[in-house]
């Protein structure tokens, strides 16, 4: 089977909120909506919202199981501010580490957990294979191989 990307989905129980977070908050661009969703466009992916009845119920994230939506941030700190000025709320106050690299959770306005990352190395970046990558290949290009 061979599988690739197609969408991330959030279900959301108020879609003009949800509007305004993901093009104004977050400057993605609204391609398409219709009755009961919002279909949005980021570099490299598409971002389907659709409505739902309620708020996120979840209240220990990383600790329930559930899935987060990473966005990658060539600068954290300045994404970071750029959010915390248009009142973004986050779940830390300092960026954390982690394996791919440095990151801040924040929430939607409805509870849904997203996450700024700033990918610290090309040996991270094996967690973002591009089509046709691998694995072994990744492992000779930082051995200076090709």
């Amino acid at each position: 089977m061979n599988l690739s990307m197609h969408s991330v989905l959030v279900f959301v129980p108020d879609l003009d909120c949800a509007r305004r977070f993901y093009e104004q908050t977050l400057g993605l661009i609204l391609g398409r909506e219709g009755e009961g969703f919002l279909l949005f466009q980021g570099d490299n992916f598409q971002l389907a919202v659709f409505l739902g009845k309620r708020e996120s119920l979840s209240t220990e994230y990383s600790q329930d199981a559930g899935s987060s939506i990473a966005f990658a941030a060539p600068d954290l700190g300045e994404a970071v501010a750029k959010l915390l000025a248009k009142d973004v709320r986050f779940l830390h106050d300092s960026p954390n580490e982690g394996p791919i690299g440095r990151y801040m959770a924040f929430l939607n306005p409805f509870g849904t957990v997203h996450e700024l990352i700033e990918v610290k190395d090309s040996q991270s970046r094996r967690q973002y294979l591009t089509p046709g990558e691998n694995s072994s290949s990744m492992a000779r290009e930082n051995d200076g191989q090709k």
